[in-house]
């Protein structure tokens, strides 16, 4: 399970359906989870009552809960976690489905999908907790006996033997599986719904209709991992799973080097000759291990294998910056979304430019309340000239129109214009509460704003919650600037970092 805040979401150059036509479908539904498979959960209905969306939500949660105590690589009392330490097992259904479903992946993919390599990662979580890069020969001997390791499968009695050397890692499909399983819990609890989407952490599957037709996905480009980043593409789907493998918040980091979580069978060295691989196919289950494996896959045998696939499309992004497209992407892909929100604010004055490269990136975290009912925060990060006008909004969120108001330092200075959204984005799955935003230093209308002094606001209110504003002004000159606004009941401490893109 490849460890959001998407439910309205302001992307620079990614948009689909006016906030008016959403509006007029009046039974939408967006409810939100943290700390689900160590990232978050958003659940979009259409078609049917609060309480039929309400009951969807509890069925998946518990369909994930259920699945996790089986599936995780990360808790102990998992029943993977008894394969992986005694070796034998007779398995439940659902670890037998997906070890079988692993293997089979391994060997379509020629090894490209490999679920044997949690040794080769156990090596590089090592070398990353204490910053030093793992011996070259430990990781021969665990790629090899990885290769060499086998598995027995015995369907008559559910019967998973584990050979000495292999050590599980159900990361690339188990995700996919659970996606798929809570879908289909949350349909047979809900049947007055005409539509679903189930997105854990930006893999995600999708049922009949969306919020205002098609359902609407964005799929990030890993070359701009910030929430509000311009996307790789957008896709238009009316049923099936959209799954991203690449690099992003999971990444490691060894002697200030990013290490991406995707290494070479042979050679147990993380893969670089891809930045991302997307995938849509008919089951979140397919999705993920084939974006997992094309991820570590030359190009041309990645769109073979594609080509392979029923139903299966994908779009790969190399390391050099060139897309590869399998013959049907077309199919299920969209031309990015046009920049969306025209407040009508005044241009901001224009100072000498900024240096080349620097942006502003603004991290901020949620935190989860303690011993109260958890709702779906209302969001807003903008940022203001000195003479307080508006110059860009960055980002606007939330899970009920309704509501959005409640943030009411923005709604009060600059709530107006008909802002734009997407039903989610796919991406690399990315650590539950804390985001990132990163401000181009261009404006509403896409011109650089130049040097000189800027405010960044953030507001967020939660539907019977509290209220916390945090601004942080800072100076953009020539050279890189800092500053952090406190945290509140709503907020963290959130940073502001003026300089080069990391």
């Amino acid at each position: 399970m490849h460890p959001s805040q998407t439910i309205l979401l302001l992307l620079a150059g990614a948009a689909s359906a006016s906030l008016t036509a959403t509006q007029a479908q009046a039974e939408v539904h967006r409810l939100h989870r943290d700390h689900v498979l160590g990232t978050s959960l958003d659940l979009t209905a259409v078609g049917g009552s609060a309480e039929a969306a309400g009951a969807a939500l509890t069925a998946a949660l518990a369909e994930i809960g259920r699945l996790d105590a089986l599936l995780s690589g990360w808790r102990e009392d998992s029943e993977l976690a008894a394969l992986n330490r005694g070796g034998v097992v007779e398995a439940s259904p659902e670890l037998y489905a997906v070890v079988e479903a692993a293997e089979d992946w391994r060997l379509r993919s020629g090894g490209a999908f490999d679920p044997r390599l949690g040794g080769v990662e156990a090596l590089w979580r090592a070398a990353a907790d204490r910053q030093a890069h793992p011996d070259d020969g430990a990781l021969s001997l665990a790629a090899a006996a990885a290769r060499a390791g086998r598995i027995v499968l015995d369907p008559a009695t559910r019967r998973i033997e584990r050979g000495e050397g292999v050590t599980l890692g159900l990361d690339g499909v188990a995700k996919g599986y659970v996606i798929d399983r809570a879908r289909a819990a949350a349909r047979v609890a809900a049947p007055t719904l005409r539509g679903l989407m189930i997105d854990i952490g930006g893999d995600l599957a999708v049922w009949g209709d969306g919020p205002s037709g098609a359902w609407k996905i964005a799929a990030a480009d890993p070359r701009r991992p910030e929430d509000n980043g311009t996307p790789a593409a957008a896709l238009h789907l009316t049923g099936g799973a959209v799954a991203t493998s690449g690099r992003g918040a999971r990444d490691l980091s060894v002697e200030g080097r990013r290490i991406g979580l995707r290494f070479s069978p042979e050679t147990g060295h993380p893969a670089e000759g891809v930045s991302s691989a997307t995938v849509f196919a008919p089951c979140a289950l397919d999705a993920d291990a084939l974006a997992t494996a094309l991820s570590v896959m030359e190009p041309r045998a990645a769109m073979q294998l594609v080509e392979r696939t029923p139903g299966a499309e994908a779009l790969v992004l190399a390391a050099d910056g060139r897309r590869h497209l399998s013959s049907g992407w077309n199919s299920v892909a969209a031309d990015p979304p046009a920049r969306v929100i025209r407040t009508g604010a005044p241009a901001s004055d224009r100072g000498p430019a900024w240096p080349s490269g620097f942006v502003v990136a603004i991290d901020y975290e949620l935190p989860k309340p303690e011993g109260r009912r958890i709702y779906s925060p209302y969001l807003s990060i903008w940022i203001t000239d000195a003479s307080n006008r508006l110059v860009r909004q960055l980002l606007l969120q939330g899970d009920d129109f309704n509501y959005i108001d409640q943030n009411y330092i923005w709604w009060r200075r600059f709530g107006r214009g008909i802002p734009e959204i997407v039903d989610a984005v796919s991406r690399p799955t990315r650590p539950a509460g804390r985001y990132t935003q990163v401000w181009d230093g261009k404006d509403q209308n896409g011109v650089a704003v130049g040097q000189g002094r800027f405010t960044i606001h953030i507001e967020a209110i939660r539907e019977h919650g509290l209220h916390t504003y945090q601004s942080i002004p800072l100076d953009l000159g020539v050279q890189p600037a800092e500053g952090q606004a406190a945290g509140g009941e709503e907020l963290s401490v959130s940073r502001a970092r003026y300089g080069r893109r990391s």
